[in-house]
């Protein structure tokens, strides 16, 4: 909860992909709240009225969880309507006669998109920002797995991570009020 908190007010696409993590780490746990205060809550360094606040955060999203049917796979709604904002935000960006920079990181790395979305199955269209945090999050489950990755997919997911570190501190202004597209 604290390090979600932080990551939301800082970096977009970090905190999507924390809450990834954190789905994952409910499912794991198999949705056992006694096991995630046990295990988990216990090891915060932080008071007990926090320690009271982080468990009622964990049990809100594994019941949430439940509730949309993520027991096994897919994500929150508020995390999917995020990533569709934020693949909206993108799509202003890159139709902006003041983000530059960014239409040019978007345009060295948008046939790499399409190429990760075909790799990703035949689903209902996938945004350019899923693509992008799903690239991401698979290397990161890949680095922790220890399994070998070529050099090419790290050279094309360093182009999305690059895209997202444009991206997010720009949606965070814009959100603020401080951006004007």
């Amino acid at each position: 909860m604290l390090i979600a908190r932080d990551k939301r007010q800082n970096n977009i696409a970090e905190y999507i992909i924390y809450m990834w993590q954190i789905e994952d780490l409910i499912r794991a746990y198999d949705f056992n709240i006694d096991r995630i205060q046990a295990e988990l809550v216990s090891q915060y360094e932080v008071d007990d009225v926090q320690k009271v606040e982080i468990a009622n955060w964990y049990s809100g999203l594994a019941e949430s969880m439940l509730e949309e049917g993520l027991r096994t796979k897919g994500h929150l709604q508020f995390l999917v309507s995020l990533i569709d904002d934020l693949n909206d935000f993108h799509f202003r960006l890159v139709d902006s006669s003041h983000q530059p920079a960014y239409q040019k990181q978007y345009m060295e790395v948008v046939h790499n998109i399409s190429d990760f979305r075909k790799k990703m199955g035949p689903k209902e269209k996938i945004s350019d920002m899923e693509v992008c945090l799903t690239a991401l999050y698979g290397l990161l489950l890949m680095r922790l797995k220890k399994i070998e990755v070529s050099e090419e997919t790290e050279t094309v997911i360093n182009g999305f991570s690059q895209l997202l570190a444009m991206l997010s501190p720009l949606y965070i202004r814009y959100e603020e009020g401080k951006l004007d597209l």
